[in-house]
């Protein structure tokens, strides 16, 4: 997923963003190379947090996941910067 969010970085930063929102929730949830990663999840948290922030949030349409899931990880239907924070709360700083 990692090779996705730096392309997804240059291309369309709502995917990036959706993208470092599973990460984050991968590394709080589940044994990545057989350790849970609470100090990575923060920053994949953060990052997903940033980008949400510069986009536009006025409208549905504007916070609307454009998939489903990520890497396996189910994506919340509207995904800004609040509910990271909301679902991500315990890895943040």
């Amino acid at each position: 997923m990692r090779v996705a969010f730096d392309s997804e970085l240059v291309q369309d930063k709502r995917a990036a963003a959706e993208t470092a929102y599973a990460l984050a929730f991968r590394y709080r949830n589940e044994d990545v190379d057989g350790e849970r990663r609470f100090d990575l999840a923060g920053v994949w948290a953060t990052y997903a947090i940033e980008l949400l922030d510069e986009l536009p949030s006025e409208t549905l349409e504007q916070v609307a996941s454009t998939r489903m899931a990520v890497g396996g990880v189910p994506l919340p239907e509207l995904l800004h910067a609040g509910v990271v924070r909301e679902r991500l709360t315990d890895v943040l700083a």
